[in-house]
């Protein structure tokens, strides 16, 4: 009976995985530390070393700790992790979510 339910359970999980795959779209997923932070645009450094710059729009979603927000943006020396999409020349940021590290 409990190998009936394992396999029942990988079986459904096996299923949903493509749905997770397409549901992004064209999105580009950025990770990192903001090195600079200004009205418009925000600078990302990510764990490889590479600066990436995304643009902020009037429609992007920010969270901060998981909580949405519309006052609250990214300082520097917070880490994000954000949803872009190519547009033109830029990366423009769909969502934006960050926090702040604790001291150590």
């Amino acid at each position: 009976m409990m190998k009936h339910m394992m396999a029942f359970i990988l079986m459904v999980m096996l299923l949903m995985v493509p749905s997770f795959v397409f549901a992004h779209g064209n999105a580009i997923h950025i990770f990192g530390t903001v090195t600079e932070s200004a009205q418009e645009q925000i600078v990302v450094t990510t764990p490889k070393g590479e600066s990436v710059t995304l643009m902020i729009q009037e429609k992007t979603i920010f969270q901060l700790d998981g909580i949405t927000t519309n006052t609250a943006r990214p300082a520097v020396g917070d880490r994000v992790v954000a949803e872009a999409e190519k547009e033109a020349d830029d990366l423009v940021a769909h969502e934006i979510r960050f926090a702040t590290p604790k001291p150590k």
